[in-house]
C-alpha cells in the first residue's frame, strides 16, 4: 500500500472506533496500545510504518467489539 492508503484506512478505523465508544460498545481503555503508540491519522509527517502499526492497534481493539455486536438478519420474501 501507498502511504495515502495507509492513512485513509488509518482515519477510517478512527472514525469506526469513535463511533463504537460512543456507542458504548468499546472502552476508552481498550485504545491504550493506540494511544501508546502516538500517530494518529492526521499525522501525515509520520512514517508509513507508524501508520501501519496504528492500524493494527486499531484493528486489535476493534475486531472484539465487531464479534460481539448483534447482526440483523434480513430475509426477503418474494410476493409480498
Amino acid at each position: 500500500m501507498r502511504k495515502k492508503e495507509y492513512i485513509y484506512t488509518h482515519a477510517l478505523l478512527a472514525e469506526v472506533t469513535r463511533y463504537l465508544i460512543e456507542d458504548e460498545t468499546m472502552a476508552v481503555e481498550t485504545l491504550s496500545e493506540y494511544d501508546a503508540l502516538g500517530t494518529r491519522p492526521s499525522g501525515i509527517h509520520e512514517s508509513k510504518q507508524d501508520h501501519h502499526e496504528a492500524i493494527a492497534a486499531l484493528s486489535s481493539a476493534i475486531e472484539p467489539c465487531l464479534e460481539d455486536t448483534p447482526t440483523e438478519s434480513h430475509e426477503r420474501t418474494v410476493n409480498q
